[in-house]
């Protein structure tokens, strides 16, 4: 789980108790929403369309999924309601997860100095990470990771379903227009940002870059060239200077493009009208939905004892209501109560036997009391909450990796069905760091190295990567591609006992 860092119950107390809560099923996404059912159709509409779009551009696959691979959506009332959930006051975040990746945005749009702020940008911004990492074949650099996200977070989508991408982000227009912050050069040389207009470089100098290398018929092929020799361990400003050769020319013709203010869009042309099922929540997960969200985020170690009271004050009146109770069990299981997180889970899967949420929540909550009392665990049971629960949603990818999860848990090395099981979850939630991390090391366990290499590489230039850990992964990074597994799992152990759990 991510942390909360703010308060808890302001959200809780953004809006009444009462409120109506809609959900809209589409092929890509989950959306839980207050807005009235044709605002929410649209807007569900809007995002599918953005989707195709963008695996149209790309051409991406486009797998049918299941709802554990499915984007959860909440869609909040209000930009604060949303900033009070994410330690940077953002008006819409991201989280890539096993478990189920979700994204939290607002439906209010606000009057700025630059234009009035449109919040579909975010999402965009935000969807369009979650599915380069899906799909993505090749390490980026930060810059291309950002500047993507900028390209196609200001698409256009017109009334007949035609998406149109490709123009400048009227937020970061001071810093494409005067040229303050970050030169082309710093950008491919990899420099970490430092000053307030460094960091926004990133963001606008990179749309910059990435716009001009896209549709300058002069630099064709030099984008490829430049990712081909990054990818195969040359230094980055080595990297781009034998791709686009001379790094100041590049500044210059990049200055030139930006200052010409004459920037080409692409339109997609409409696909198929989106298919979207909208109905209302019921009494009790209308009332329990402010909890799910808290939950679904995270919460703060000094907040879960809240949460969960609060859970259970709400989720009493509605004891055989399956997803209440599975709400609950997560809840509880969040503050340590492990057997209230059991009772919860059996109530739901009481009524509902393949209850997902349920299924997990009980074999964690079994497997926390196991480790803690190992004289009484029963790991085949606990196996099983997870392999049925896979069972009940072969495309989740938690269940695949909880089951490799409880071999450590025990004292255990995994099977060879719990690896396999955990790489195929890789495959299904690759934009999940904690589960690629372990694929990664399982991946040089077996000596599959070009399959570890391509799996670390979006660690090593992950964007929101802290500078202190950078050194660790690139030295991880050389030491794979001197296929040197036990010099890179090292590596690996280091930046591992110098940070966060990656889980």
């Amino acid at each position: 789980m991510r942390y909360l860092l703010l308060g808890l119950c302001s959200l809780l107390l953004a809006s009444p108790a009462a409120a109506a809560w809609s959900e809209a099923r589409s092929r890509h996404f989950i959306i839980y929403s207050e807005q009235k059912p044709a605002e929410l159709r649209n807007y569900a509409e809007r995002l599918e369309r953005f989707d195709a779009a963008v695996r149209a551009a790309r051409s991406m696959p486009d797998p049918v999924l299941t709802d554990g691979s499915r984007l959860t959506i909440y869609v909040l009332r209000t930009m604060g309601a949303v900033a009070d959930l994410n330690s940077f006051g953002a008006p819409g975040f991201y989280i890539g997860r096993a478990g189920g990746s979700l994204a939290v945005v607002t439906s209010q749009s606000l009057d700025t100095r630059n234009g009035r702020y449109n919040p579909e940008e975010t999402f965009f911004h935000e969807y369009t990470h979650h599915l380069m990492l899906g799909d993505q074949k090749t390490a980026l650099p930060m810059w291309m990771i950002e500047g993507f996200a900028e390209f196609y977070s200001t698409a256009q989508i017109k009334p007949d379903g035609a998406v149109v991408i490709g123009a400048p982000p009227l937020d970061h227009a001071t810093v494409l227009l005067r040229d303050l912050g970050f030169s082309a050069r710093h950008l491919l040389a990899g420099r970490e940002p430092e000053e307030r207009f460094d960091r926004a470089s990133v963001y606008a100098k990179g749309w910059l870059l990435t716009h001009y290398l896209m549709f300058e018929p002069a630099r064709a092929g030099q984008l490829a060239s430049y990712l081909s020799a990054m990818n195969r361990g040359t230094p980055a400003e080595q990297a781009a200077s034998a791709a686009f050769g001379d790094l100041r020319k590049l500044d210059t013709d990049l200055d030139r493009y930006a200052a010409s203010k004459s920037f080409r869009a692409v339109q997609i042309p409409s696909a198929a009208a989106p298919q979207v099922t909208i109905r209302p929540l019921s009494a009790g997960l209308s009332a329990i939905m402010r909890v799910r969200v808290l939950s679904d985020r995270g919460t703060a170690r000094g907040k879960a004892d809240e949460l969960a009271a609060l859970a259970r004050k709400t989720a009493a009146p509605y004891p055989a209501d399956a997803v209440v109770q599975g709400i609950l069990a997560e809840a509880e299981f969040d503050a340590g109560r492990h057997a209230d997180a059991i009772a919860a889970a059996d109530r739901a899967l009481s009524v509902d036997p393949d209850q997902v949420q349920s299924l997990i929540y009980k074999g964690r909550a079994l497997m926390a009391l196991g480790k803690s009392d190992p004289a009484k665990a029963d790991w085949t049971t606990i196996r099983r909450l997870f392999i049925k629960a896979n069972r009940a949603d072969t495309e989740n990818a938690d269940p695949l990796w909880l089951y490799y999860q409880s071999f450590a848990a025990a004292g255990q090395r995994p099977t060879n069905d719990a690896v396999k099981g955990m790489l195929y979850a890789h495959v299904l939630a690759p934009q999940d760091r904690g589960l690629r991390f372990t694929a990664v090391r399982e991946l040089l366990r077996g000596g599959d190295y070009d399959k570890a290499e391509r799996a670390f590489g979006p660690l090593v230039f992950d964007p929101h990567l802290s500078p202190g850990r950078k050194p660790l992964l690139t030295h991880a990074m050389q030491r794979i591609q001197a296929r040197d597994g036990a010099g890179a799992i090292a590596a690996l152990e280091a930046d591992f006992r110098a940070g966060p759990s990656r889980s």
